[in-house]
């Protein structure tokens, strides 16, 4: 049996675990709300439920064949500049419609516009380390389309929920259209679903997810926030992450487009300038650059 077809199986059955679990445990708040049961049995019932989903959850990990490979979700973007050198020329490997992802979660992509040499492959890259390069781009708001897994990396930790919530993301499958639908991700659902009993909690995250949907409509796709042309050293941390990524995988005289997620991008703090938002909190950017000079 190959790993990767047990790591599915383990998934599958660590997410009706996962489905029992909080089932049990939204009865007994039920339970307790309706006063069918004393603060006693509640305390059993939830203790119960917690040694339940974490025995669960070692059973299923200690069998999986990745659990050593990855031990966090945030480990992925620490390994990006390794995955990025795995293409030997922009566009080799790994295509979906001229798109390369310079990412080993796609957060972010990257496809070849045009080039000053007839033949894109022939011009070798230049090592940029202590050098300065010089482009030209023009920056605008591309969609979010995050999926489950994007709004739990993006999105989830800024929220000061409990350890348990990107498996009750997962279990529900909240995606970006499911976050920012209120009828979906509605203060019943945050009560009874995710299992969050304060009032003020409740309204801070659906407030929160509702603001995610207003920034798509203040800053729609396509909105140009920037337009420029400027010099920066590579690798000092004086661009956004995806600038870095992408000119490692450029040549001189070549144009690209770059779509970034928030978290190679602007993050949870956009980008603001005079106190006017440019980048609203947790966008998508698109960057078309053109690599003009080294120096």
């Amino acid at each position: 049996i190959q790993p990767k077809r047990i790591d599915v199986a383990l998934s599958q059955f660590r997410r009706c675990i996962t489905y029992i679990a909080l089932l049990l445990l939204i009865l007994c708040i039920n339970s307790r709300h309706q006063r069918m049961c004393s603060t006693t049995t509640l305390n059993t019932l939830s203790g119960c439920f917690l040694i339940f989903w974490a025995v669960a959850a070692e059973v299923v990990g200690a069998f999986s064949p990745s659990s050593n490979i990855i031990s966090t979700r945030r480990q992925r973007h620490l390994q990006t500049s390794i995955a990025a050198k795995k293409f030997n020329d922009i566009g080799s490997t790994q295509e979906v419609d001229g798109w390369t992802s310079l990412t080993d979660d796609g957060g972010v992509k990257l496809k070849v516009i045009s080039s000053s040499s007839p033949d894109v492959g022939s011009a070798e890259k230049i090592d940029l380390r202590g050098k300065d390069v010089t482009v030209e781009y023009i920056g605008s708001i591309a969609a979010r389309n995050w999926n489950v897994q994007d709004v739990i990396d993006c999105w989830l930790p800024d929220q000061g929920l409990p350890s348990l919530a990107p498996e009750l993301f997962e279990a529900f499958e909240i995606d970006g259209k499911r976050l920012t639908n209120p009828k979906k991700f509605s203060v019943k659902f945050i009560k009874e679903g995710l299992g969050i009993l304060k009032d003020a909690k409740q309204t801070t995250l659906f407030e929160a997810a509702q603001d995610l949907k207003r920034s798509e409509q203040s800053h729609m796709e396509g909105t140009v926030f920037d337009k420029n042309q400027f010099s920066f050293r590579p690798g000092k941390g004086q661009v956004i992450q995806a600038f870095d990524l992408a000119i490692a995988e450029m040549k001189v005289g070549q144009t690209v487009s770059i779509v970034a997620r928030s978290d190679f991008a602007y993050g949870s703090k956009g980008l603001r300038v005079g106190g006017k938002v440019l980048v609203p909190p947790y966008a998508t950017v698109q960057y078309d650059v053109t690599f003009i000079e080294v120096k």
